[in-house]
């Protein structure tokens, strides 16, 4: 039976190709993880920007009722 021999430089390759694709899911997944919270942000601001909307257009609407009534008072004169 012949011992099995394995060169230095194929150990190396392989621990260099191990290394890499570790740095890549490690990197990978830290900047996945550091997008979702900058997601989670964002949508809040999104709910919160469509509360705001949503009373500009009811001040909006008293404005011009405010605005419809001063109109007509005016033209009443």
């Amino acid at each position: 039976m012949k011992p099995i021999r394995i060169d230095v430089q194929y150990l190396a390759t392989i621990g260099v190709f191990i290394c890499t694709l570790v740095g890549f899911y490690y990197t990978t997944n830290f900047r996945l993880d550091s997008l979702e919270k900058k997601i989670e942000v964002l949508e809040s601001n999104n709910e919160a920007v469509i509360r705001l909307e949503e009373r500009l257009k009811s001040v909006q609407k008293k404005t011009d009722e405010i605005y419809q009534h001063i109109m007509d008072f005016i033209s009443h004169d």
